[in-house]
């Protein structure tokens, strides 16, 4: 948060709880947090008073102009909000009226009541000025891209306005849960002493149970929001292994049966994120064991709760990864099989809700998937129509969400499938075209998040593919200067993650294609003992 809150007593004279502030560009993640901090649940057991902070909040939809002044109903609701919350992204960091509500906020009631939410980028591209004046340096809240993130943001920003602290608030709950068996506790233990000894036994082991669970789910919830969206970006979710193997040991002790779906839901995306990283550290033994633990515990969530969406899509994503085992392994019909079930399962999400950012992306990825085993089957034209499929479907959720850095991800990678159809159909024009469209979508995210090494990995991918599919024209200059920009891209990765056995691999296997292409096109003007002993140091 922009500063740390403490319990704040709520004055009665607020008309609201609070005030946001943000960019137009912003307006569907306002009108969205809007919605969930008002709809935000606090426990039972919380003081009404303290309970009753979050709701209601006053946003703007007027879009104000440089020519006009704050106006008289933006100064009223400033003069009565108990928050301000604020925005933070690179349009509201340029948004001259976020800054001059930040200014008279401050001016109106302090900074302590000033909280801050960053819904895209980073601090040092995202922080309006107003903010930063007199040396401050505030924290904010990180809603992120995922479901997860989002409502994890949504409950520190809870946290900051209730004054209660977010493990607080968190555990409130578990804690009202402990203190009713200790009453019920208490009332045996008049009835008889051996009860009594009997009881309390019973419930320590219940409270140590439950201590155990509390840090398990806090380790995941942990693992799959904060640190996960820390790590991707630079490449080290290697990092989340020894985390996640940890918190999981306890799940391992547990029957399923016995866990009620939420902590089952946060587990099983727990080892979704581990069988990623197994993939990447080419350990598919690992991989394996944690998508069966996985798809047996989103089995019986679905199972229970065939209808819930969230159910649905947390078995969609087991589908998803066995079926990744199954590509991995070269298994083209198992992967085929589990891909149609992620395909089927994201057409339920989709058709349930259509505007929905996260169901048009699963209704893509189910598209893309297909496309991808299709291809490996040689069943080119279907994994095309596939693959156009599913790019217009990223496209609609780039519509709903037009900064999203993960729709434009996966337009390149349609792009990069369309790309590899063409050149088996022999259209080398529409084939360029497409890998050159792959690679300016990678270029332009590059450079406003130069630290993405996911992107980064597939910006070389697509670069490496120019020379290696033959896209490019076989002259030196044109040549040597794009296989100069591959190896500075990989050896960059390399640089910041040396045990990411999949850079490793896909590097080596480049440059021994590269190797091939000389050869084959006879091109004696590159030097082939530096490529040999780029190969040599990658080995080792």
């Amino acid at each position: 948060m922009c500063t740390e809150l403490g319990r704040v007593g709520i004055a009665t004279d607020y008309k609201y709880a609070g005030f946001i502030s943000y960019a137009h560009a912003d307006e569907a993640v306002a009108a969205r947090l809007q919605r969930a901090l008002e709809a935000f649940k606090t426990p039972k057991n919380m003081d009404r008073e303290v309970a009753e902070r979050l709701s209601p909040l006053f946003r703007d939809t007027t879009e104000l102009t440089a020519h006009h002044s704050l106006s008289e109903k933006i100064q009223d609701a400033v003069n009565g909000s108990r928050f301000l919350i604020v925005l933070c992204s690179p349009a509201a960091k340029n948004s001259h009226w976020v800054n001059e509500e930040i200014r008279l906020f401050r001016a109106v009631q302090g900074e302590a009541s000033i909280v801050c939410v960053l819904v895209e980028g980073v601090p040092d591209t995202s922080f309006p000025p107003a903010l930063l004046e007199g040396g401050r340096e505030p924290l904010a809240a990180n809603l992120g891209q995922s479901r997860d993130s989002f409502r994890l943001g949504v409950t520190q920003l809870a946290a900051s306005m209730l004054g209660v602290g977010l493990d607080s608030l968190i555990q409130r709950a578990a804690r009202r849960r402990r203190r009713r068996l200790q009453g019920v506790t208490a009332v045996a233990v008049a009835f008889s002493a051996f009860m009594a000894t009997t009881t309390f036994t019973a419930v320590n082991a219940r409270k140590a149970a439950e201590t155990n669970r509390m840090q398990a789910e806090g380790l995941v919830k942990y693992m799959i929001t904060d640190l996960k969206a820390k790590l991707e970006p630079v490449g080290r979710l290697s990092i989340l292994d020894s985390v996640g193997v940890r918190a999981l040991q306890y799940y391992d002790a547990q029957d399923i049966d016995a866990l009620p779906d939420d902590s089952l839901a946060r587990q099983a995306k727990a080892r979704h994120i581990l069988v990623q990283v197994a993939l990447d550290a080419g350990d598919i033994k690992k991989a394996r064991v944690q998508i069966e633990a996985a798809a047996r515990v989103t089995k019986e969530v679905y199972n229970r709760n065939p209808d819930d969406t969230d159910a649905i899509f947390s078995h969609a994503q087991s589908e998803y990864w066995v079926g990744e085992i199954y590509l991995y392994d070269n298994v083209y019909q198992g992967a085929m099989q589990h891909f149609q079930t992620y395909a089927e399962l994201a057409d339920i999400l989709h058709q349930k809700d259509p505007s929905n950012y996260d169901w048009v992306m699963e209704k893509g990825w189910g598209l893309n998937n297909m496309a991808r085993v299709l291809h490996k089957l040689g069943k080119i034209q279907d994994a095309r129509a596939n693959y156009l499929e599913a790019k217009k479907y990223f496209e609609d959720a780039l519509e709903i969400s037009p900064d999203s850095i993960l729709s434009q991800k996966e337009i390149a990678n349609a792009l990069a499938g369309l790309s590899q159809t063409s050149l088996n159909l022999e259209d080398i024009a529409i084939a360029k075209a497409y890998r050159m469209q792959q690679i300016e979508i990678y270029s332009q995210i590059l450079e406003g998040y130069s630290d993405n090494s996911s992107i980064r990995f597939r910006y070389v991918q697509a670069l490496s593919h120019l020379i290696t599919d033959g896209l490019i024209d076989n002259t030196s200059d044109a040549l040597m200067a794009t296989l100069e920009q591959t190896y500075r891209q990989y050896e960059i990765l390399l640089t910041q993650d040396p045990t990411n056995v999949t850079w490793r691999n896909d590097y080596i296997l480049y440059l021994t294609e590269v190797l091939k292409y000389i050869e084959r096109n006879n091109l004696t003007f590159i030097d082939r003992k530096m490529i040999e002993g780029r190969i040599e140091n990658a080995t080792l």
